[in-house]
């Protein structure tokens, strides 16, 4: 089993030295007791599955070897959440938004994306479990 840490340090913030040893410092707005010196907990849930199903989408285009004509490649999460405490996604829906140069390979990003989120990304795995309106889409630019 491993382990994973964090300290307290005041005010609201908390630091860590990730599992892949890098810095993280976690913090409140100053409204609850904290500095604003980092990003808030359940937002980073948000980032998490971005950055889970961007790296597989990246790299499956790359394997399909249609990376070379994407010209960009972002995400977005749209989202609600409960107004009662605890405060939990309701609601997540996020976009993969492409532009290629040319003719856009639908069928590989659409491969690459349903692949991520059927069988690679643990984080969509675990929110899909958690959030009861979970759905995503592909848009080209």
């Amino acid at each position: 089993m491993a382990t994973a840490r964090m300290d307290f340090y005041s005010g609201m913030l908390f630091y860590s030295k990730t599992l892949s040893g890098h810095d993280l410092i976690i913090d409140a707005e100053p409204s609850f007791g904290g500095r604003d010196a980092g990003p808030r907990p359940k937002e980073l849930l948000l980032y998490s599955l971005m950055g889970c199903t961007g790296m597989d989408v990246v790299s499956l285009l790359r394997k399909m070897r249609v990376i070379e004509n994407m010209e960009s490649f972002r995400m977005e999460v749209e989202y609600e959440q409960s107004q009662e405490h605890p405060k939990v996604y309701t609601k997540i829906h996020l976009k993969y938004i492409f532009k290629f140069n040319g003719e856009p390979p639908r069928e590989q990003v659409e491969k690459a994306v349903n692949l991520s989120q059927e069988k690679y990304c643990g984080v969509s795995a675990m929110l899909r479990k958690a959030v009861p309106e979970f759905s995503h889409e592909i848009v080209y630019e």
